[in-house]
């Protein structure tokens, strides 16, 4: 009688809520994001999402990253390395540091294991064994330390470092599991430098360096494997230059120039296998959304979105349309929300998020509703969160995260929940180490 009094004791008292509920007056919906996917496109910022296309950029998407769900936004177990013109390797394998889980709740998040890093414009990308790999970003110096979660334990552990301290990378999932990262900036100066992680050993070694020293730019995995890097910023200028990895050879080829030269840009992987790359900067916030296609290596020009804009999200939704939301423009922060259809070429307006926001995250959950969180706005770095539902073209305000940030990174796990990672929280120095779960 007494052990059963003791766990019942134990139950009725336990601190431990995980709360995965979204709370919204408004139908079930469907929808999806960026940070990270099998094709997808990273900004340096991930973003991602995870979706069919995407790269974590330290934004956008994506996000690069991958997602389990059907549709995706702009962020493996491991097999042999693709070959590398440059051998050089750099060891550490995965070793202590182990941070454990908390369990303080609100509604919707659940705060989870702090990183051993604080960190802003990372990468992080959901590894075939489930764990996610977080790389790099910026705290008052150039980071190239990597970190692995384990979302059983709840925990992080420390994996071997980069061979190149950098932010505003992109990091992208090749199909043997490894995981290829590129470009980025370093001490005042972009870097063409590429290297891929091992899961299996946890080491990175460097490949073949691209053409074009980048950062800010977007990685897409096409549908031969190849990896399409298009855009960004030089260490003075914004690029129109386009470059493809082979991993097979280890070897970057340059392809056909986009339209106009663009940073703080999108690019989604269509249904058709195309990518669609939209908005930006260049000096001037951009409203153009041009098409590359892969068997011709070719780029071509597509409707106009109607509205300018950098730092958005963009998230491939099941019917195959692109939403694109937020993002900045000349009259700062922006609310407004529209759709491309690949059929037409064409945008529509739908439902305004209830925040303006940019350099948020996008992703789409399990049930196809597009989860849009954190960034900034006119109030400054936010906390909120909100749901869009493609069936009806509305938003649903759902719990505030447990910490405001921006800069920050996503990560789709297997089971559907949405990691967020690290970030700032004010516009002092404030960089986080902290993570939760939707």
């Amino acid at each position: 009688m007494f052990w059963i009094f003791f766990v019942l004791l134990i139950f009725s008292n336990g601190d431990c809520i995980l709360i995965d509920q979204i709370t919204s007056t408004s139908p079930p919906s469907s929808s999806s994001t960026t940070s990270s996917s099998s094709s997808s496109t990273t900004s340096s910022s991930s973003s991602s999402s995870t979706s069919s296309s995407s790269t974590t950029s330290s934004s956008s998407t994506t996000s690069s990253s991958s997602s389990t769900s059907s549709s995706s936004t702009t962020s493996s177990s491991s097999s042999t390395s693709s070959s590398s013109s440059t051998s050089s390797l750099s060891s550490t394998t995965s070793s202590s540091s182990t941070t454990s889980s908390s369990t303080t709740a609100v509604p919707g998040w659940t705060t989870t294991g702090n990183m051993s890093f604080t960190r802003q414009y990372h990468t992080a990308s959901t590894l075939t064994n489930g764990s996610v790999l977080v790389a790099g970003g910026y705290n008052g110096t150039y980071l190239n330390s990597a970190e692995l979660y384990n979302p059983s334990a709840g925990t992080w552990t420390i994996t071997g470092s980069m061979n190149a301290a950098r932010q505003y990378h992109t990091a992208s999932i090749l199909a043997n599991g490894l995981i290829l990262v590129t470009g980025g900036l370093s001490s005042g100066s972009a870097l063409n430098i590429a290297e891929f992680y091992n899961p299996s050993t946890g080491i990175w070694t460097t490949t073949g360096s691209m053409n074009t020293a980048r950062y800010y730019h977007t990685a897409s995995t096409l549908a031969n494997g190849y990896i399409l890097v298009a855009g960004g910023q030089s260490t003075s200028d914004s690029l129109n230059n386009v470059e493809f990895y082979n991993p097979s050879a280890g070897t970057w080829t340059t392809t056909e120039k986009m339209s106009f030269a663009r940073q703080y840009h999108t690019a989604s992987i269509l249904a058709n296998g195309s990518v669609l790359v939209a908005g930006g900067y260049n000096g001037t916030y951009l409203n153009s959304a041009e098409l590359y296609n892969p068997s011709a290596g070719t780029w071509t020009t597509t409707g106009n979105m109607n509205f300018a804009r950098a730092y958005h999200t963009a998230s491939i939704l099941a019917n195959g349309s692109v939403l694109v939301a937020g993002g900045q423009s000349s009259s700062d922060s922006l609310n407004n929300v529209e759709l491309y259809n690949p059929s037409a070429g064409t945008w529509t307006i739908t439902g305004s998020m209830n925040v303006a926001r940019y350099s948020h995250i996008a992703s789409i959950l399990a049930n196809r509703l597009v989860l849009v969180a954190g960034g900034r706005g006119s109030s400054g770095i936010l906390n909120s969160a909100e749901l869009y539902n493609p069936s009806t073209g509305t938003w649903t305000t759902t719990g505030n995260m447990s910490f405001a940030r921006c800069q920050y990174a996503v990560s789709t796990l297997a089971n559907g929940k949405i990691l967020v990672t690290g970030g700032k929280s004010s516009s002092g120095i404030a960089f986080q180490n902290t993570a939760e779960l939707y």
